[in-house]
Order: structure tokens, then C-alpha cells, then sequence
């Protein structure tokens, strides 16, 4: 029993303007390809299938899934919508499963009231009977009808979109892929009958119990033994319930431990990054104190008493200085020795000499005329009349004055040529800070951009990371502690069947009625029952395992035939909790990473079929198989090669795709479009062909998709 989509039907629904008739697809078995680029409905289609299984819709502004009674206005074409008129928007799946056809309609009813939207949804389910379309009217069995389309349990494998196509088998989970098995390959019996078996035995257990205490009950050496042995039964059941617990607990201690370990490495490198990082800030901090303290002492440098900047410059001023003081010495002593007379005595200008020039109106100091009550001769006056200062005896003593000079400058003569190998030395100092500084600072950058490399974001944000590696160290705890109390679990059981067998022989040894022989036969047999039954589960599904390794990699390889690198082996192992774990091995049996998000993806799909090429009975998925997933990611390659196997696997795959696209082509196709086109024209590759267009340019809100059937 499986299901085929015969039609899906849109009316003004996003970017599908118009009636059904307009906007309706016809599907067969195989594949069906609606080839579209972007913007021209392919996610719109898939949005469609979704309101009728699940009343969700994917908001692409929103980027997560929304109700679609919340998104109504979204959802309605926006060419509809502008005309302002009374308008049905509507997803119209027809489809036969069991050989009865149905058909499954959601309206939405809009209708103008005072300038806003109101808004009526409708559920319309007809099931054709002898070629009449009778309506369902219960809503419990409209439910049931599309339940029909694809059922709950297989959705999750059946729809298929964007970044879900890594869901598909959570290999991350160490249950993933167990559960997947048990959902597609169809042993959910054997697992029930297992259970079954258990649960019969435990009853024959106590029927014989209660059997032979009855028939022995005037024996209290043979009750006793009974009733120990009865609690011991039940020891044994409770231990075993807690083993699994104990598994179960184990299995999600090692899953975290595994997903932590993924990143454990990392996180102790952000964490030894973190430190350094901190490390180079202080060490920045501290050179960049030390810079700012050397160049705070510029000041205090240009007026030292040991080596003053200021006079840099100043080393052919001592020379000059030296040699005027030494000339003039040399004059004066010169007049004063052949009485030559000067008209400025030393020490003057003096009074004498300050009259005489007033009297004959010349300056003596300059030589330059200076009329009577003129600015020069009044300067004169006034130096004459100004206060006399007798506390000075040395006052224009030129002599005095340039030895004082010469005194207090002495202590520069010396420290005048080292200036500009003190601006140097400081200019070193400094330029070494800076290096000192660039040099930390780029290494502190590196380990900066090493830390964002391993996950880092915010520098101090290191909470994170410290319970990361805490909750490893719980993990590896949780393991050894359920390990042991398994261990410890087991060894008790062990123990408790031993004495069980010792009070079957002393019960025997006593001697028990032969008339309990019957029901100990019976509960021997269903305990070997059990016995064989999980005894061979593990060996039937090692058996499924192995089968499944096969054609995993059958299909894995099918699917990366042509790709010039190969993408590896795929290894099934068992754990000891009884769940399954997947990798890529190399050629040398080694773990083979590093592969491309292409391959991780095709390694999930080679699962699912394989899971479903190995089903029991009809080895076909007989549910549509409806993706609106990247292929970009794959490859040309994948594409052809998931064409050529897909129809072997699913009954019926409607595959949304943009890579087949080419807008400048004049039927919108490239090279690869074109190949599968005339594969299917040929009858290679079972199934329809369409390819959506955009007859007129417009905005997103008035975009108009029409479809074009080329093979149908």
C-alpha cells in the first residue's frame, strides 16, 4: 500500500496567479522535474505541499516555518490581492493510495470589508467512487485521508528542504540511525515479537510458581525455595529494566561525551588562546606605560641641568662667545695700556657723559643726532634723571658681565656635544617601545584571529567554554560510573540464576509432584524461546547492519560516480548499547575527513535508500519523495546519478531544482537540463518534466509563475 500524486493545483496562491486550471502540474511515477530559478515558485510549491500536510508554511522574511493561519496575506498572490476584488486562494492535491483516488482542497475565502481582508478557510476532502466524487465530511476522516498523502512517521524522510536534508539520519544522535532502521526497514516486528517473547516467559514463570506452591503447599522446605526463587525472578526482571535504563544513560553519556570531544580540542584551544590573548594585553598595557612615561620626561629634558635640549645647536656658540670675551679683554687692556682715550669710559654711560650729550645734542652710544626736546635727546634726559642705583657696584662692569656669563655657561661646555647623542639614545629607547609594542600587538592579532579560528567570539566570554570541558569531565564520569553499575548489574544476575538452578536441584532433591511436570515443560520452552529470540536479535540486526553497509555503499558510490575525488567508504558499527555509528573510511581503514557538505549530504541519502532498498518485502519507498533541497551543493554529477538511481528506490520523487536552469536559453535550459530532458524524452528516465517561467517582469508582489509542461 503506498501513495502517487497524480496533480498538484494552486490557485492565487504567492506568485501562482490565477484558477487551478491555470496552475495545476500532472505527476506520474519516477521522477518529476519542476525546473525553476529563483523567485519562480519552487519554494511557493513546496509551501503548498506543507499547508496540506502540515499546516505550516516556510516564511522566507521570517527564515523559520510559521502557521499558516497566521500567514494568510502572505501567502495570497499579491497580483490578486492589488486588483482589490473577492478572491479564492487554494492548494489542490489529488492523489491514489490503494488503489482509490482522492482529493484534497484548502481554500482561503478573502473578502473585502471596509478596506481590510477577511479571511475564510475551507477544507475540502472528496474520495471518487466508482468515478463519483463523494465529499468526506467527518473531519477525523478528512485527517485520515491526508494522513494518506504521506504518513507522520515518514515525513521527516519523504520532505526534504534547504539545510533538512541533513536531518534525514541524524548521525549525530547515537540512536539516529537505529531509529531510522527500525522506521524504514520495516523490523519493528522482530522487536515486538522479542518483547513479546520476554513478556510471555515472565508469565509462564509465575503460572509454574503459583503451580507448584499450590501443589506443594504442605511443604514449607518447598514453599520457601519458592518463594526465593520467585524474588529472585523478580530481582532478576527489575535488574534487567535498570540495565537498560543504565544503557540508555550510557548511550546519552557517550553521545555527549562524543559531541563535546568534536570540540573539546577546540576549547581548550580557546581557552589556551584566551590566556595568551590576556597575557599580550597586559604586556601591551605595560610597554605603552612605559612609552608614555619616557616621552612625560621631554619636558624635564629640554631644561636638565646634566643635558638641556634646548640648546642643541648651540656647540660653535661657545667657540664664538669665547673668542668675543677674549678680544675684548684684549681691548680694554690694550687702551687702558697706551692711555688711549674712549669716548665711553667703563661703566658708562655716565653722568659727564650723559650732559655732554644733551648739551650737544648727539648720542655717544650710537653716534646719531639727537635734536633738543626731540624723542632721542628726551630718552637721554630721562636715563640722566632716572633714580641712581648705588647697591650695584658692579653695575656695567662689561668685564664682570662676561665673566659671569662665561661661569654660569660653564657647566655646558661639557654637556652641549652630548645633546644629539641624548636625543638618540631617547629616540632608540623610544622606537624600541614601538616595535616592542608592534610586535605584541601583532602577535597578540595572531592569536586573536587563531582564537576566532577554534570558535571564539567576545574574549572574556569564557563561562562557556569552562562548563564545555566540565561537562566533558561529567560525561567521562556518567561512563565509567554506568559502565561499572552495568557490570555490577550482570554480575548479579549471574549470580541469581546460579542459585536458581541450585533451587530447582533442591527442589528436585526434596521431591516434587509429578503433576507440575507439564507446566515446568512449558515454561522451559518459552524461556528458550526468549532465550533464542535475543539470542538471534542482535544477530538479524548485525545481519541488517551488514546488509545495509552493502548497499549504502552501493548507493553512495552510485551517487559519487564521476567526482574526480573520491568521497571514502562508509563503515556501520555496532556499539556495545546496541546503537549505530556511521563514518567515511579512506583506503587504509582510516577515518577519512574533510569532506565537502556535497558529500556529507549524499552520505545521508545513500542511508535512507540503502535503509529502504533493504526493507523487508517491497524494497521501494512507496511514498512521494519531495525535495526542494540544494543541489548546487553536489554537483553535476550527483544530479545525473541521483536521476538514474532514484527512480529504483522511490516509487515516485518530485524534485524542485534551480541547476537546470539557464534564463538565456530559449527553452530555459543549460547543457545538463538539456541531457536529462532528452534522457526522459527517451524513455531512460521514468517521470514529467516542467519548467516554471515568468511571463512578464515585475516586483515580488505582482510576480506571475506559469509552468511549461515538456514532457507530461
Amino acid at each position: 500500500m503506498g501513495t502517487i500524486i497524480k496533480s498538484v493545483g494552486f490557485q492565487n496562491f504567492y506568485n501562482y496567479y490565477g484558477s487551478f486550471d491555470e496552475n495545476t502540474y500532472h505527476f506520474k511515477e519516477g521522477i518529476n522535474i519542476i525546473n525553476a530559478d529563483n523567485n519562480m515558485g519552487k519554494s511557493k510549491f513546496y509551501n503548498g505541499i506543507l499547508w496540506i500536510l502540515r499546516n505550516k508554511v516556510y516564511d522566507s522574511d521570517a527564515r523559520r516555518m510559521e502557521n499558516a493561519d497566521s500567514s494568510y496575506l502572505k501567502m495570497a498572490s499579491g497580483k490578486a490581492m492589488n486588483k482589490g476584488q473577492n478572491f479564492d486562494m487554494g492548494v489542490n492535491i489529488t492523489f491514489i493510495n490503494d488503489e482509490e483516488k482522492y482529493s484534497v482542497s484548502k481554500k482561503v475565502q478573502f473578502r473585502k470589508n471596509a478596506g481590510s481582508w477577511v479571511t475564510n478557510e475551507l477544507l475540502e476532502v472528496m474520495q471518487t467512487v466508482d468515478n463519483r466524487d463523494i465529499p468526506v465530511l467527518d473531519m477525523n476522516d478528512k485527517e485520515k485521508i491526508i494522513q494518506k498523502i504521506i504518513p507522520a512517521e515518514l515525513m521527516n524522510y519523504a520532505l526534504l528542504q534547504g539545510e533538512t536534508m541533513e536531518q534525514i539520519v541524524d548521525l549525530s544522535s547515537r540512536n539516529g540511525l537505529s531509529s531510522t532502521i527500525e522506521a524504514l526497514a520495516g523490523i519493528n516486528n522482530l522487536i515486538e515479537i522479542c518483547d513479546l517473547s520476554k513478556d510471555l516467559s515472565q508469565r509462564t514463570k509465575k503460572l509454574f510458581n503459583d503451580k507448584e506452591r499450590e501443589i506443594n503447599s504442605t511443604s514449607e522446605r518447598i514453599t520457601g525455595l519458592i518463594q526465593e526463587r520467585e524474588t529472585l525472578e523478580g530481582k532478576i526482571v527489575t535488574t534487567e529494566t535498570q540495565i537498560e535504563i543504565y544503557k540508555t544513560e550510557l548511550s546519552k553519556a557517550k553521545e555527549k561525551k562524543e559531541i563535546l570531544e568534536a570540540n573539546l580540542m577546540k576549547t581548550k584551544d580557546r581557552e589556551r588562546y584566551r590566556g595568551m590573548l590576556k597575557n599580550f594585553e597586559n604586556e601591551i598595557k605595560r610597554l605603552k606605560e612605559q612609552k608614555n612615561e619616557k616621552e612625560k620626561n621631554i619636558t624635564s629634558m629640554l631644561f636638565s641641568e646634566s643635558c638641556p635640549w634646548m640648546l642643541m645647536g648651540m656647540r660653535e656658540q661657545i667657540s664664538i662667545f669665547d673668542k668675543k670675551r677674549q678680544e675684548l679683554t684684549t681691548d680694554i687692556a690694550t687702551q687702558k695700556a697706551v692711555g688711549s682715550p674712549i669716548v665711553l669710559p667703563e661703566g658708562s654711560p655716565d653722568v659727564p657723559s650723559l650732559q655732554r650729550m644733551l648739551r650737544t645734542e648727539i648720542c655717544e652710544v650710537c653716534g646719531r643726532s639727537a635734536p633738543k626736546d626731540g624723542e632721542h635727546w628726551k630718552h637721554i634726559k630721562m636715563v640722566l634723571e632716572r633714580p641712581a642705583n648705588n647697591s650695584n657696584p658692579n653695575r656695567n662692569n662689561f668685564n664682570q658681565f662676561y665673566s659671569s656669563i662665561q661661569t654660569s655657561v660653564g657647566a655646558f661646555f661639557l654637556s652641549i656635544p652630548k645633546i644629539d647623542e641624548s636625543l638618540l639614545n631617547y629616540r632608540e629607547k623610544i622606537d624600541e617601545l614601538d616595535n616592542l609594542i608592534s610586535e605584541k600587538e601583532e602577535e597578540r592579532e595572531n592569536a586573536r584571529n587563531e582564537f576566532l579560528n577554534a570558535g571564539g567570539s567576545e574574549i572574556g566570554s569564557d563561562n562557556t567554554d569552562k562548563q564545555t570541558i566540565a561537562d566533558y569531565t561529567l560525561a567521562e564520569k556518567t561512563i565509567n560510573k554506568k559502565e561499572d553499575e552495568i557490570k555490577k548489574a550482570e554480575d548479579a544476575i549471574k549470580a541469581w540464576n546460579i542459585r536458581l538452578s541450585q533451587i530447582e536441584t533442591e527442589i528436585e532433591e526434596i521431591g516434587s509432584s509429578k503433576e507440575i511436570g507439564k507446566f515446568r515443560n512449558f515454561k522451559e520452552t518459552m524461556a528458550s524461546v526468549e532465550y533464542i529470540l535475543n539470542n538471534t536479535k542482535d544477530r538479524i540486526f548485525d545481519e541488517i547492519l551488514k546488509s545495509l553497509e552493502i548497499n549504502a555503499n552501493t548507493k553512495y558510490q552510485e551517487l559519487t560516480y564521476g567526482n574526480l575525488s573520491t568521497g571514502g567508504r562508509l563503515n556501520f558499527n555496532k556499539q556495545a548499547d546496541g546503537t549505530v555509528q556511521v563514518s567515511i573510511k579512506n583506503i587504509n581503514d582510516g577515518e577519512l575527513t574533510g569532506l565537502g557538505t556535497g558529500f556529507q549530504r549524499m552520505k545521508q541519502l545513500s542511508i535512507i535508500m540503502a535503509i529502504i532498498s533493504s526493507k523487508i518485502g517491497n524494497k521501494r519507498f512507496d511514498f512521494p519523495f519531495i525535495s526542494d533541497a540544494p543541489f548546487s551543493e553536489f554537483g553535476d554529477n550527483f544530479i545525473n546519478n541521483f536521476f538514474d538511481i532514484a527512480p529504483k528506490v522511490f516509487t515516485q520523487s518530485i524534485i524542485l531544482i534551480k541547476e537546470l536552469y539557464d534564463s538565456k536559453s530559449d527553452v530555459y535550459l543549460n547543457d545538463l537540463g538539456l541531457k536529462v530532458l532528452k534522457k526522459m524524452e527517451n524513455g531512460e528516465i521514468p517521470g514529467t518534466f516542467y519548467v516554471n517561467v515568468i511571463e512578464e517582469k515585475a516586483d515580488t508582489t505582482n510576480l506571475v509563475t506559469k509552468n511549461k509542461p515538456y514532457v507530461n
